[in-house]
């Protein structure tokens, strides 16, 4: 049995275009952000809490290939805690989603298609 678990589930829209990059071994990864929406305080409002998503190999691909702002979709990973030291010699900390799987979960816009 496993003592300890670390999974992520979610469903939302992204927020800018996906970037690839290669690693300095030549490996892909691509970057994007994804909005899920966290409502507020009763009224029935919503406020967006964004995730950093990052994924690697062909999933990076699949990534930059298709997807672009406002596809709604569901992803699923671990998260991750980085932190290094920026150039101004300060700690920098970043949370992200590391994906594992992503399901397209509308069509695209018919200027993609």
């Amino acid at each position: 049995m496993a003592k300890s678990l670390n999974v992520v589930h979610l469903i939302g829209r992204t927020g800018r275009e996906p970037s690839m990059r290669y690693t300095s071994a030549g490996k892909p990864y691509t970057t994007f952000s994804l909005a899920t929406d966290r409502r507020s305080k009763g009224d029935g409002q919503t406020d967006p809490d964004w995730h950093a998503i990052v994924c690697w190999d062909k999933l990076a691909e699949f990534a930059n290939q298709y997807l672009s702002k406002g596809r709604l979709l569901y992803v699923s990973g671990r998260l991750s805690y980085r932190v290094w030291t920026g150039q101004d010699g300060q700690p920098r900390h970043v949370t992200e989603v590391v994906a594992g799987e992503i399901l397209l979960l509308d069509r695209p816009a018919a200027a993609e298609a």
